[in-house]
């Protein structure tokens, strides 16, 4: 009886949508459903043979300012809502779950919030949570406080707190970001992708509460929903349709006005980096209503000017007139407009070299207008087809990223999909002058930006905002700062929720034992090789393990340059520009990369994937680099050290939390100590600097220098005994012949393969408990604290495993995040390094965010305690993409009854083993301390008075 009027009510639910549309997509193996809701709202829904299922909710925004109201919304949506009125139940339900994704994502003009698990209970749970946040969210004041921005007072001083004005400087931190962000103001004027819509840190604190509530109204009417489900099973109609009994709402997108784009200044002022021709060059144009395949064609022409050392205008950073591409270089899409960048970071403030530089450009454009290099086209078809069948263990988030432009402008979004069509159609096109036409039609009249460093740029905005501060503290009104200190009061002292009324799933859902992997081990000449079948989609993946063993420290400063440098040099049969050509025809690039586990030592790993058709290529292309490499060549060395110098200066502002944490795990871990070595950003930016100075006789030394270092680590890892391949293919690849020939050639040309390793002298690691600062051009800061801890083997690892999760759920996100308002905070936990880490993300704190690691507290239930477990167990369940599983098996040693016993005792681990593992390697022991700290704050001279070693962090 029951069950059949459940059934009833789920039919009567599925008629308040009408299936639209249907199409089968055979490229993707899936069948895509387009329902229509009868209040408007449009359910798409992707069926496939999946079980890692996804659901996203999506609206369409539309900032009409740069005060980040939508970004501002989507946190606070996730703070509360009529049926989970509890202390934000999104972070909440990342501690109840094992999804395997949930997250929420502001766009320019879009607020989407997706989530995927593998299990289905876990799923339906995730689905009910969120739709109750985005459809009847609490959006309180105090909230909105918290998450956007407020007044509070430190030292008497009135200051700026909230998480999203945290966030955004530091966002706007890197050069390149605001120069991106200036360029949309001046070029997409007259359309609501000239506004940051993450927020201006300038702007975000004028945003009212009343504001964002009829922001809200207007943008989040449930007719205007877009739902987006893929996976084995249907969409839960019903649960969806409770949200959608709404009067349907009689509106229309807004048509995209005719962007306007204005004249910008001169220069457009950029925080400071050390080092000269710091300035960014940019000539865009704008391409209206692009369909697929223009846009396709543009990715083409993309390719063609910027395709690593091959692409046509790479003889720009050639000839010195730039250090490199900036990276937003290509198509960028803004609605129904697209804008194609051709843009450079690294040129001098000279006019004669920008002139130079424009006529290049328009030279190369012109040449192109007449003919394309068949080569260059060929070689980017086939990466758009490679780059096609990448295997992913997370398809439903990849088509939702990839359609998500389509669907909210709708428009189309079958014909993204239709992959054979849509690549018959283009080579048709591009065989009748396609490309060439573009080129004429959209290129040959570009918009100009310039943007150079400000030294003063970092001190003016704190000056300015100091001021402002300072001239509303004039002005309060007794009764205003009581109100500010009562508001900031009550945030410190909120109760904590209730959180039983959210669903949650329990620990008998989650498996004990871990995904067998089958590798077929083998030795070919001499090199262990293992090898898996998988669904690697017509393709061949190879990685080599090279073990880097004992290599002098002096040495050890060079790996970085080679991880980044090796594959861009030319040989003795081919210029390094023909060799960058044959990856982009046959491969899908080579990547070097570095990694240590503590008990088999650091190594270099080689990873290289092609179709299977190309496997001989492939390899034949490997063994020509390997054996054949020129490394001595001045001035192609001199292009190569600025594109690296520019990269470091910018991965120093993304990832500024990564710096951190390796200051100090540096100072108690030989592993981490060993990395730090291998990668001093430091050396590397003063020897590029140093080279690039240098006059012809000094240039000469650093080449014979270099040639030494980087050859020295190559004859070193070429050791049968310090390598091991590693293949995933999907059964149809014939690999080894190819295999053995190129195993021959790295044994006819390295004397040394078959020898012995022979140990060299490595100084011995002295572990110490230090605090160590980089300083850096910076608004907010990145701090972290390492202990040491054991081996992931011993028996106190789950104890510790669900410690860290403990203090990072209960505690630090807490004091750090909701009091402080970090960014983000938590604990890593590498029991396969022997570190466990404390550490805050863009946080405006320092002394106090080291307070709050000094007095943790382990407030623990029952309840908190399965939060943990299930997030330790999230964390381990990542799906795995088919070309990487079982690789940190092969990595670590470790074996499948090791993962499974730790699994089972993290199940069964209690809380007084947890708060014991707390007593053992954490309270009172010592520890280590690392921060990347704004040069500009309060608490650097404090610092300096607690014995912190402290540095700038620069080319000087």
């Amino acid at each position: 009886m029951f069950s059949n009027q459940l059934l009833k009510y789920r039919r009567l639910y599925q008629q308040s949508f009408k299936l639209k549309s249907q199409h089968e997509i055979p490229e993707f193996q899936i069948t895509a459903k387009l329902y229509e809701h009868q209040s408007a709202a449009q359910l798409l829904h992707f069926e496939a043979q999946d079980k890692n299922q996804t659901f996203a909710t999506i609206f369409r925004s539309e900032p009409t300012n740069s005060q980040g109201t939508p970004h501002i919304l989507e946190h606070l949506i996730c703070c509360g809502s009529e049926k989970y009125p509890v202390r934000d139940p999104f972070m909440a339900m990342i501690k109840r779950s094992i999804n395997t994704y949930l997250n929420a994502w502001t766009g320019p003009d879009y607020i989407c919030f997706p989530l995927a698990s593998l299990n289905k209970k876990d799923f339906e749970n995730l689905q009910n949570v969120i739709l109750d946040l985005v459809f009847k969210p609490t959006l309180n004041e105090l909230d909105f406080r918290q998450e956007g921005s407020r007044l509070d007072f430190e030292k008497g001083k009135l200051v700026y707190k909230g998480i999203v004005y945290n966030e955004m400087k530091g966002a706007m931190q890197n050069p390149e970001s605001v120069f991106w962000q200036e360029m949309q103001t001046y070029l997409l004027n007259n359309s609501i992708y000239q506004h940051n819509f993450g927020g201006d840190p300038k702007a975000i604190p004028s945003l009212t509460h009343k504001a964002l509530l009829d922001y809200y109204k207007q943008t989040f009417h449930p007719s205007k929903a877009i739902f987006y489900s893929y996976g084995i099973d249907q969409p839960n109609f019903d649960l969806v349709n409770q949200y959608l009994q709404v009067q349907k709402l009689n509106y229309q997108q807004q048509s995209q006005q005719d962007i306007k784009p204005l004249t910008p200044p001169d220069i457009i002022s950029l925080p400071y980096q050390d080092g000269d021709k710091q300035c960014f060059l940019a000539f865009q144009t704008i391409i209206k209503e692009a369909d697929y395949v223009q846009q396709l064609a543009l990715s083409i022409i993309s390719h063609v000017l910027f395709d690593n050392q091959n692409g046509l205008l790479y003889s720009l950073i050639e000839e010195g007139l730039a250090e490199s591409f900036s990276r937003n270089v290509g198509l960028e899409q803004y609605g129904e407009n697209h804008v194609f960048s051709i843009s450079f970071q690294g040129v001098e403030d000279d006019r004669k070299s920008l002139d130079k530089i424009q006529e290049k450009i328009k030279y190369i454009l012109e040449q192109l207008t007449k003919e394309f290099p068949q080569d260059k086209v060929d070689a980017a078809l086939h990466q758009i087809e490679v780059q096609f069948k990448m295997p992913t263990s997370e398809m439903g988030l990849k088509l939702l990223k990839f359609l998500i432009n389509p669907i909210i402008n709708q428009k189309n979004y079958i014909e993204y999909l239709e992959f054979n069509k849509n690549m018959a159609t283009l080579k048709s096109k591009i065989s009748q002058g396609y490309l060439q036409q573009l080129i004429k039609d959209h290129f040959m009249n570009p918009y100009v930006l310039f943007g150079q460093p400000d030294k003063k740029y970092l001190q003016n905005l704190i000056s300015n905002e100091n001021k402002q501060l300072e001239e509303i503290q004039k002005t309060l009104t007794q009764e205003e700062i009581d109100k500010i200190i009562k508001l900031n009061k009550d945030l410190d002292n909120r109760e904590e929720s209730d959180f039983s009324i959210l669903p949650t799933i329990e620990l008998q859902d989650i498996s004990a034992k871990v995904e067998r992997v089958q590798f077929n081990e083998d030795v070919v000449r001499g090199v262990k090789v293992y090898e898996t079948i998988q669904k690697t989609n017509g393709l061949t993946f190879f990685k080599f393990k090279f073990n880097l063993g004992e290599i002098s420290e002096g040495t050890r400063q060079y790996i970085d340059f080679f991880i980044q440098l090796f594959g861009k040099f030319g040989t003795t049969n081919f210029t390094h520009s023909q060799i960058s050509q044959m990856f982009s025809e046959f491969t899908l690039g080579l990547e070097v990369s570095y990694d240590s586990v503590q008990k088999k030592g650091t190594y270099l790993m080689f990873s290289i994937a092609c179709l299977n058709s190309n496997v001989s290529k492939t390899l034949e292309l490997l063994s020509e680099l390997c054996c054949n490499v020129k490394f001595k060549d001045r001035s192609h060395l001199a292009t190569l050290l600025r594109n690296h110098k520019v990269a470091l200066q910018n991965q120093i502002f993304d990832e500024q939390l990564q710096y951190a944490a390796q200051l100090a795990t540096s100072q108690i871990s030989e592993q981490y100590y060993l990395t730090d070595t291998n990668f001093n950003t430091k050396f590397q930016l003063q020897y590029a600097h140093h080279y690039l100075k240098a006059d012809n006789q000094r240039k000469s030394m650093y080449v014979d220098d270099f040639e030494f270092q980087m050859t020295d680590i190559l004859y070193t890892i070429m050791n049968k005994h310090k390598l091991e391949v590693i293949i995933h293919q999907d059964g149809s690849s014939n690999y080894i012949q190819n295999l053995e020939q190129f195993i021959n050639s790295i044994r006819h040309k390295y004397p040394g393969f078959d020898m012995d390793p022979q140990p060299q002298y490595i100084e011995q690691f002295n572990e110490k408990f230090g605090s160590v600062a980089s300083l850096i051009p910076s608004q907010v800061n990145c701090s972290s604290r390492a202990f040491k801890i054991p081996y992931f083997t011993h028996e106190d690892t789950p104890a510790i495993q669900v410690l860290g999760d403990c203090i990072s759920n209960s505690y630090l996100h807490r004091e750090i995040r909701e009091k402080g308002g970090a960014y983000g905070s938590g604990c890593s936990v590498r029991s396969i390094m022997g570190t466990f880490c404390l550490w805050s993300y863009r946080d405006p704190n320092l002394l106090n965010t080291f307070k709050i690691f000094d007095n943790i507290q382990l407030d623990l239930d029952e309840q908190k305690l399965k939060e943990a477990k299930l997030t330790v167990f999230q964390r381990l369940d990542q799906p795995i993409e088919p070309q990487n599983k079982g690789l940190d098996y092969i990595i670590t040693g470790l074996n499948f009854e090791q993962v499974d016993e730790m699994r089972e005792r993290v199940i069964s681990v209690s809380l007084s083993q947890v708060r014991d593992a707390f007593d053992k390697y954490l309270k009172s022991q010592p520890y280590s301390q690392g921060s990347m700290v704004s040069e500009e704050h309060q608490d650097v001279e404090e610092l300096k008075k607690l014995g912190w070693q402290i540095s700038k962090l620069s080319i000087d």
